[in-house]
């Protein structure tokens, strides 16, 4: 009867995973919030599904960057300028490109590769002085460096023996982070910061290497936050690979996260620093979402011409509500989508015998 007892007991309190605690303190993201989201492909991801909910979202004007040296040089940049000289070269493959950037900003020559950057890096700095929360997710501590020691953000394959690849130490990203967060202190009194390691499987470095950069971030992140203030360490990285901890999780290629990873990972963010507005905005936004996409079973009938009629109430009484987020995508969505259900219902008006 005991074991009866314990066995029943145990078997009420079986998990089959470890859910990942969240930090205690942290900013609380409201719709008016003004976010912007620099790092890996991960960081890419996450900022994309935000700007996407119609956040006001700046993602990665110097395109995905992975360490914190090239990170730190890119806020540098944002707070200084771009450097007068030595950022722009042609490549062996004929194109302009920026050590400073990824090659969403190469062009076929230098003046249109500047000024790709120059007006994503104007823009941009608007936003770094103005956000609320700037997000940063590191993904490995190696760089790349040319022969008078700079760090470059991307090789843009160029030939191996232009770089020099060492991995940086907790301590000198720590250093150089803590000086960069206070000078974005200075520019923008009310800016928290949100660090992140991406859960990103560096496999060219062998599978133990890959644990060793990701250890030197995460010493580095949790230093950072131990000594900075406003500056807070959201645990993506141990979600996906202590929580979530299996290979269906990841991509084709089991490297990345995959999309529904991603996804549990925005969840978690909402639990940890949306607040009641957000949610409920969100709540709202998906609704909205839903009606969008819908497909009618009996496209230009009256029913359908009647549903779009509301979807578009609805799309407008969130607009006025929020007036500072941007509809204009979903608007034209639904236009298009009256537009074929009213010319699909006058041809079927015309086929109507008398």
């Amino acid at each position: 009867m005991r074991f009866c007892r314990n066995f029943a007991a145990q078997k009420m309190r079986m998990d089959f995973r470890i859910k990942t605690e969240l930090p205690a303190e942290g900013p609380r993201l409201r719709p008016e919030s003004r976010l912007m989201l620099l790092g890996s492909c991960f960081a890419e991801h996450v900022g994309l599904r935000m700007a996407g909910a119609g956040l006001r979202a700046e993602v990665n004007p110097f395109g995905v960057l992975y360490n914190p040296e090239s990170l730190r040089l890119a806020l540098t940049t944002l707070l200084d300028g771009l450097p007068s000289e030595g950022v722009f070269f042609e490549g062996r493959d004929g194109l302009w490109h920026s050590w400073l950037h990824s090659g969403a900003f190469s062009a076929p020559s230098r003046e249109a590769c500047r000024r790709a950057v120059t007006e994503r890096l104007d823009a941009a700095a608007r936003a770094l002085g103005t956000a609320d929360v700037l997000f940063v997710t590191f993904g490995t501590a190696d760089v790349y460096t040319l022969a008078d020691g700079r760090t470059v953000a991307n090789c843009h394959k160029e030939p191996a023996a232009t770089f020099h690849q060492r991995r940086l130490t907790v301590g000198k990203i720590v250093e150089t982070w803590l000086m960069l967060l206070g000078r974005l202190r200075q520019a923008n009194r009310k800016l928290q910061v949100v660090m992140t390691v991406s859960p990103y499987r560096y496999a060219k470095l062998g599978l133990h290497g890959s644990q060793l950069t990701k250890a030197v971030l995460l010493l580095a992140t949790d230093e950072i936050c131990r000594q900075a203030g406003e500056c807070f360490y959201f645990p993506a990285y141990e979600i996906v690979t202590d929580e979530l901890r299996d290979y269906r999780f990841y991509d084709r290629d089991m490297l990345h996260p995959s999309a529904q990873a991603v996804d549990y990972v925005m969840e978690r963010l909402g639990q940890w620093c949306f607040d009641e507005p957000m949610h409920a905005f969100l709540a709202e936004l998906e609704a909205l979402d839903r009606n969008l996409t819908h497909r009618p079973l009996h496209p230009g009938s009256a029913a359908h011409l009647n549903f779009l009629h509301a979807t578009a109430e609805r799309l407008e009484r969130l607009a006025a509500a929020y007036p500072w987020l941007d509809f204009s995508a979903r608007r034209e969505a639904l236009h298009l989508s009256v537009e074929e259900a009213g010319a699909l219902a006058a041809k079927r008006q015309s086929h109507t015998p008398i």
